[in-house]
């Protein structure tokens, strides 16, 4: 297995740290003249492991659930005041008019109507298509621009690593006669 540069630097520091805690040890618990039982002083005179090393670990809250799974629909219409708001039940935002009209204005294979729509919905972030996460992937980046976080590649990143090691340019399927 080939070590990069990084890999060989880490090993050699755990070698080193290795080493340094055996010398350390051995100054430490290194036996008297004529002391025939020095490993057990070094056995019992060690600092044993504590219990509580480690530290609590504390969970988030969980999260209050949107609804009760025993509700009967009529009692969670009641809940959500259905008969004021006739689309909280809809999983998806309804579309704009101009929208719909695009749906209805041409072929698709002239790249109009639907192939047109649907190029347009594919646009839009989740958060303006949906009312709420439908699936749970849509849960990890549900609202993410509201973050103001703009994520961008790296401008020292190597790149192409995939494609310049596993892929041959020089002809490999190739029959030379």
């Amino acid at each position: 297995m080939a070590f990069d540069t990084r890999t060989q630097n880490a090993w050699k520091e755990l070698i080193e740290k290795e080493a340094m805690t055996r010398v350390q040890w051995h100054q430490t618990f290194k036996p008297e003249d004529n002391d025939e039982e020095w490993f057990k002083r070094a056995f019992y005179t060690q600092k044993k492991p504590s219990h509580n090393a480690l530290p609590t670990i504390v969970f988030p809250p969980r999260p209050k659930k949107r609804y009760d799974p025993n509700d009967t629909m009529d009692e969670l219409a009641k809940k959500l005041d259905v008969e004021h708001n006739p689309d909280v039940l809809k999983e998806m935002h309804p579309v704009s008019e101009n929208l719909k009209q695009v749906l209805f204005d041409g072929f698709s294979k002239e790249e109009k109507g639907r192939y047109k729509y649907l190029n347009i919905r594919k646009q839009e972030q989740p958060e303006h298509k949906f009312q709420y996460p439908i699936t749970s992937t849509m849960e990890y980046g549900w609202k993410l621009s509201d973050s103001g976080q703009k994520f961008k590649a790296p401008t020292h990143a190597r790149g192409k690593i995939v494609e310049e090691s596993f892929f041959r340019r020089n002809g490999v399927f190739e029959f030379k006669s």
